[in-house]
């Protein structure tokens, strides 16, 4: 209990946030708290301004409180008792209040019920029970009502029956300590699990995710409870906390405070959530302005919050495993020599004595080896935990110079199993980035976009975890590719070094990759790799967005874009290194952007340049040739009609052959053949991991933009776009056949074709599966394809509060694709609905016809590739021309017209 006496121990309001004549004392309480949210910015001033403000808010709300009770139950048995948030003091203007009216024997129902429609009456969240000592221990057996009442304070009332209760519920024989504990312990693992283990995420929640409030909330609980140590404070009094690991957690408290000050002021909520639309309002707040080394304002706010709750969450685990063998001293056995240095008791691993890593600084790395190579070992214990702490300073510019060190580094890095698990735990004690000192300034290093959903640290040791995921035997079916490429590679220590480097330079300013390949390339001499391997660890840094950008960008079905890629390569080798590094990459980026489409897209590439490599360089002429005739001849084979089939194919266009494979392009010669025109199918395509639109129609310069805006008002994405124009000539010898809008079969007149295919997901990043989503797209396209010419082109959402957040400038770039007589035009812009029938709209309108579009959405930023020719077939080179697209695309990437769809 917090307190026993009608004070609760918070003063009088003073007025200090706000002149006091502007909400006096007999204002509705409501209204106090609404004036006095009003001067919430001024809270995050300082330590004691937060603390005071927070004083403040309890105060009157004590204040108010204690007047209803007066009114309605003075001179009862009965007591009001604040519990939760509250209970401890910790109110903020928008925390339910939670309290309990004790009572002794229920006879004064009437009057407490009085008490509380009159609470109601405010409008304020009220939280309430109405027991008695009996039935609260009845209650207590339920953990939450425990907590609950371990940190109740007394509001007014009888304290006599709230001194009672108190003692009840810390008798040990009714309420053991080890049931306390194990049920809190359960409890943050079942939270931890639902913020997926991490913290240091884009959006924190500042009150349930790891590191945040309720970290410190829960040994708060646990020491009230096992050592009567109700907050911090009381805590270092009673020695369980050191004086640094005191500082350090009243430090942390005090910055949580602070930012949940300001979220509730921003919000005019109980807004728990560190949001992107919330982030840069609080960093100015916080004092936070420009740039610094290339680092946002945000981004430096945000890394002293994640910074803060990394320390939280170390103390956390340290002051739980000390709790643990107290009440448990039995897992402290049996006691078993590990070397000279570590003991083994039980499944824990502990120093011989309290100098070994002072007298061998190098014990440090072979602590976490050992765990490593043990797997029997479930951790350290807490005196080992102090001792790591205390001694981090051992690790000096001596130490890293150590033969011995690197010796052990590299040993845990070649380890079987536990590389992952060892270095993330050397991140969260601080060992990694005193070992390699670039690491520091990228622990709790977040970027200020929808891209990276992690913090790099977090990241870079997600990807580690990904490396190591093909190496075992248990998720070989995750992405058999990857599993077989990893059997190839003859030293994954390299692969992991290179996962450890890659993205160390951000934050610096520059190019990270090549900043990150120096920084590898030295860290790998320095630890006696060979000179190959030094090379290979250092390009793979340097080259480290290759792939992904190669196939995401550029149109990988291209046989100049696969050999230039491979020339880049070098060596099969050296293609499996990239792609199991590009693949544990994008998926520790961000799990929302990891779906079937990217997979897909980047094994293609992969084996694409496998067989280049295998088979050497094909000309594109033997290309067209080989897969014409094979064509011919599997279409045969399957029962098509052989001349139908032979006229269609000879007529087709060679890049068509040079983009498709077989299966694709007889898929395409059915559509052709057996379907009367315009002709729609849509199709999930196993190979892609998507859904195929397929569209054979004339040609109508708007068809592509308004097919496009069709998609998007069906919620899907489009991924990837191929356009093959089909020559005049061509119609007419395949005598296809076209339905008017009446229905009527009539020759299609002399005029160009045009084939659309499309590969769409759907919001969740998965082909389509829902029979109604396509027959609902089927019916918006048969639409357009008829009357392409009355379509709407312009799709109008509401943009997410996450995006109109963020700024993304628009850049066009035209490049020159001289093997294919094409221009490309790279797009990069911020993303929103629409925005990809707004830019293919555009470029019709500007006379760019579309070829080919690889469409990628990278958190707020899309980066779109267009294939364009000009109305006369020819590269777009005239450099007005192509100022005049620049100019109209940049205006269509920033919207026109309403926010809302019409």
């Amino acid at each position: 209990m917090q307190s026993t006496g009608q004070s609760s121990g918070h003063p009088a309001p003073d007025g200090r946030f706000g002149d006091q004549t502007t909400f006096p004392a007999d204002r509705p309480l409501a209204r106090q708290l609404e004036t006095l949210n009003a001067h919430w910015a001024e809270a995050l001033a300082d330590e004691a301004s937060a603390r005071g403000f927070i004083q403040e808010v309890t105060a009157r709300v004590d204040s108010a409180l204690r007047t209803l009770w007066q009114d309605k139950l003075a001179d009862t048995p009965c007591a009001l008792v604040a519990v939760g948030g509250y209970g401890r003091g910790e109110m903020f203007v928008h925390s339910d209040i939670d309290i309990m009216v004790l009572t002794a024997d229920h006879a004064h129902d009437e009057a407490v019920q009085a008490f509380l429609y009159t609470l109601w009456d405010t409008g304020l969240s009220i939280g309430y029970a109405v027991r008695s000592v009996e039935e609260c221990l009845e209650a207590a057996t339920d953990p939450t009502v425990y907590t609950s009442l371990i940190e109740m304070r007394l509001i007014a009332g009888d304290e006599g029956l709230v001194t009672r209760l108190d003692s009840a519920i810390r008798s040990e024989a009714a309420f053991d300590p080890a049931w306390f504990f194990a049920a809190k312990l359960d409890e943050q693992q079942a939270r931890y699990e639902s913020h997926d283990n991490v913290g240091t995420k884009i959006e924190p929640h500042i009150k349930e995710g790891p590191g945040g409030l309720r970290d410190l909330h829960t040994i708060r609980w646990l020491a009230n409870r096992i050592d009567g140590a109700p907050n911090l404070a009381a805590m270092h009094r009673a020695e369980l906390l050191r004086d640094d690991e005191y500082r350090a957690l009243e430090h942390a408290e005090s910055l949580l405070f602070r930012i949940r000050i300001g979220l509730h002021g921003l919000a005019e909520r109980a807004e728990e959530r560190l949001l992107l639309t919330h982030q840069k309002t609080l960093a100015g707040a916080f004092g936070y302005q420009g740039q610094q080394d290339g680092n946002l304002a945000v981004e430096r706010f945000m890394q002293r919050f994640f910074r803060a709750t990394i320390e939280v969450e170390r103390l956390n685990q340290l002051l739980i495993q000390r709790w643990r063998e107290r009440l448990h001293p039995e897992i402290l056995e049996p006691i078993q020599r590990l070397n000279p240095r570590f003991i083994r008791r039980g499944r824990l691993i502990e120093t011989r004595d309290a100098q070994v890593f002072m007298r061998s600084p190098t014990a440090i790395l072979e602590l976490f080896l050992l765990l490593a190579e043990h797997p029997e070992l479930e951790g350290m214990t807490a005196a080992t935990a102090r001792q790591l702490r205390a001694n981090l300073s051992v690790i000096d510019a001596g130490f890293r110079a150590n033969r011995h060190a690197k010796q052990l580094f590299m040993r845990l890095l070649r380890a079987e199993r536990g590389v992952y698990l060892a270095l993330r735990n050397m991140n969260l004690t601080g060992v990694l980035a005193a070992y390699i000192p670039n690491f520091g300034p990228i622990v709790g290093l977040m970027q200020f976009d929808l891209f990276h959903a992690y913090t790099v640290d977090t990241h870079t040791l997600l990807v580690i975890r990904n490396l190591r995921r093909p190496a075992l035997p248990e998720y070989r079916d995750e992405n058999p590719i990857a599993a077989d490429a990893f059997a190839r590679i003859p030293r994954p220590e390299v692969l992991y070094l290179a996962g450890l480097f890659h993205d160390i330079a951000k934050g610096r300013g520059g190019d990270h990759a090549e900043l990150g390949a120096f920084d590898a390339r030295d860290f790998a001499r320095a630890h006696g790799l060979a000179r190959e391997d030094i090379d290979l660890v250092g390009w793979l840094v340097e080259q480290h967005l290759l792939l992904s950008f190669t196939a995401q960008r550029q149109d990988i079905e291209d046989p100049e874009v696969i050999r230039r890629f491979a020339e880049q390569v070098g060596s099969p080798e050296r293609l499996d290194y990239l792609y199991l590094l590009t693949v544990a990459d994008i998926r520790a980026t961000n799990p929302q952007l990891w779906n079937s489409w990217r997979d897909t897209l980047l094994k293609r590439l992969f084996e694409l340049t496998h067989q280049h490599f295998a088979e050497g360089v094909r000309s594109s002429a033997q290309i067209v040739r080989e897969t014409r005739r094979d064509a011919n001849r599997q279409g045969s084979s399957e029962g098509m009609d052989a001349g139908k089939l032979a006229a269609w194919l000879s007529g087709m266009p060679e890049e068509y052959f040079l983009r498709n494979e077989i299966d694709n392009i007889l898929r395409h010669s059915r559509v052709a053949i057996d379907a009367d025109l315009p002709a729609l199918t849509i199709n999930d395509d196993p190979q892609h991991q998507a859904t195929q639109i397929l569209i054979l129609a004339q040609n109508h310069p708007a068809l592509f933009a308004h097919v496009v805006a069709g998609i998007d008002r069906e919620g899907l994405n489009v991924q990837s776009a191929n356009i093959t124009v089909i020559p005049r000539p061509l119609v007419v010898e395949s005598g296809l056949n076209a339905i008017d809008g009446e229905g009527n079969r009539e020759q299609l007149p002399e005029s160009e074709l045009i084939l659309l295919e499309f590969f769409v997901l759907d919001r969740q990043g998965h082909a389509v599966d829902d029979p109604g989503a396509i027959e609902a797209l089927h019916e918006r396209l048969e639409g357009v394809i008829h009357r392409p010419e009355r379509a709407l082109s312009v799709t109008r959402r509401r943009t997410p509060a996450q995006l109109s957040s963020l700024d993304v400038d628009t850049e066009v770039e035209f490049i020159a694709d001289v093997a294919r007589a094409r221009t490309m035009i790279q797009v990069l812009t911020k993303d929103r609905p629409g925005l990809l029938a707004d830019l293919s709209d555009t470029l019709w309108r500007m006379g760019a016809i579309l070829l080919h579009a690889r469409i990628a959405t990278l958190g707020e930023r899309a980066e779109d590739a267009f294939f364009v020719v000009d109305q006369y077939g020819h590269p777009i080179n005239d450099r007005e021309h192509q100022q005049a697209i620049a100019d109209a695309l940049i205006h269509a990437a920033k919207g026109r017209g309403a926010d809302e769809e019409h």
